[in-house]
């Protein structure tokens, strides 16, 4: 078809952008998913390999089949989310087991040693787990199990026991947790409530794996505060607050720098020198989340620009050789003219009547290709020249593709038109060029 196109130029800087940023993508979602994974103790060798074969894959594919990269790798990340989605789940669900075995298993632990002491019974105490794993809960339940052992010999004379220990010594035959039986003992129940709400929260902390010592260090401080204090409500109340806000600040952290790596992974596969590359990493070492935030904007931007700059350069030049080549006049008041106002418009007369337009954005995504015909001139036209003139188009626009792919540009042809199926657009073809020339005398003069 010889009408109007619209056209899409790929240069091969361009090509390796593209396939430059879909990598650094895919890499930076693969290393997060197996760092998630590693961390939680759950990256076998089956998942590894598939994620490592993913990469390969990719990696070997030629840039000059973009296409399918940029088709391909968006799908496939969008995969890996899923497949993290699916992973979190799995280690939630784990940690959420193992925190309630360990907030059981401490439960059972304080009421134990309370009552052994009640009974004047020797006995050799454990000691909370500072870092809570599936293993140290496990080793401070089988400790506990002992105490438990040592208070149920004493316990087996039930004839002896108040009913307040039968209730007690129910529950521990049916492994059940004391802290139902703490709390029936326990006549506060605003308290309770306060207590149970502490709780939940730092078991929010551990489920999403933000800090144990951290966990440990409100643990430490709520065991500290004297019940029967009249600030204890307020002091626990506050305490409550401190965890919960520590807890969404720590995610809110967490996601940012998750940003700000990608950003920055991407800006490094543009191979560009800038020293504020290595200070934007620095911040990845603080807890400064709104300047992180700040500067994965800048990082995108900055990220945006540069290859922006290259891609467009790269491709201005190639159009430019091209209509040179194919004998059209490109001076630099139209260059000028191109960059300001997304148009260009040659002839390869002075006095042509007829002419080509090149109209794009600024970064010249699409090219828009069109013959246009001198508004001063209707006189002169006839539809059947114009038509004519469309068909010359599509032999010369053939010559320009051709001088294109041998500077191994890729060409796309998104739209087409037949000769005539468009009016021609008219303008003032040669006063266009005379102010282009007036534009240009001007800045040389000044």
């Amino acid at each position: 078809m010889s009408g109007p196109k619209v056209v899409r130029i790929v240069t091969p800087e361009e090509r390796r952008i593209i396939k430059s940023r879909c990598l650094s993508r895919l890499k930076h979602k693969v290393e997060h998913l197996k760092t998630e994974a590693k961390k939680h103790e759950v990256l076998d060798e089956e998942l590894m390999m598939a994620l490592d074969e993913m990469m390969s894959h990719y990696e070997i594919i030629s840039e000059n089949d973009y296409q399918k990269i940029e088709r391909e790798i968006p799908a496939q990340i969008a995969y890996l989310e899923n497949e993290e989605k699916k992973l979190v789940k799995k280690i939630t669900e784990q940690r959420v087991s193992i925190w309630e075995r360990y907030k059981n298993t401490k439960s059972t632990h304080r009421e134990l040693r309370r009552l052994l002491k009640e009974k004047n019974i020797a006995f050799e105490d454990c000691e909370t787990p500072i870092c809570i794993t599936n293993e140290t809960v496990t080793q401070y339940q089988q400790q506990v199990e002992i105490l438990y052992e040592t208070l149920k010999q004493v316990m087996n004379a039930s004839e002896t026991l108040t009913i307040e220990q039968q209730e007690i010594q129910l529950r521990l035959f049916a492994n059940d947790s004391l802290l139902t039986v703490q709390e029936w003992r326990l006549d506060k129940p605003e308290e309770w409530n306060r207590i149970e709400k502490f709780e939940k929260t730092l078991k929010e902390l551990y489920v999403d794996a933000l800090s144990n010592d951290k966990i440990q260090e409100f643990l430490y401080r709520s065991a500290a505060l004297d019940q029967n204090s009249s600030q204890y409500v307020m002091l626990l109340d506050s305490l409550i607050l401190e965890a919960a806000t520590y807890h969404k600040e720590q995610l809110e952290l967490k996601a940012a720098k998750k940003i700000l790596q990608e950003r920055l992974a991407e800006l490094q596969t543009l191979e560009t020198e800038l020293k504020v590359i290595e200070t934007w990493y620095e911040l990845l070492e603080t807890d400064k989340v709104l300047i992180i935030k700040e500067t994965s904007e800048k990082a995108q931007e900055l990220y945006q620009l540069l290859s922006e700059n290259k891609i467009v350069e790269a491709r201005r030049a190639a159009i430019k050789k091209a209509l040179i080549k194919a004998g059209y006049e490109v001076n630099d008041s139209m260059e000028t003219a191109w960059v300001e106002n997304g148009k260009l418009v040659v002839k390869k007369a002075e006095n042509s009547l007829y002419g080509v337009e090149f109209m794009s954005p600024k970064n010249l995504a699409r090219i828009q290709a069109r013959v246009v015909v001198d508004q001063q001139r209707s006189q002169e036209r006839t539809p059947n020249l114009d038509k004519h003139q469309e068909e010359i188009w599509c032999a010369e626009f053939d010559e320009i593709r051709h001088v294109l792919e041998s500077e191994n540009l890729s060409i796309q042809i998104d739209t087409s038109q037949e000769p005539g199926a468009i009016q021609l657009k008219e303008i003032l073809l040669n006063t266009g060029f005379e102010q282009n020339r007036q534009i240009v005398k001007k800045k040389r003069t000044l």
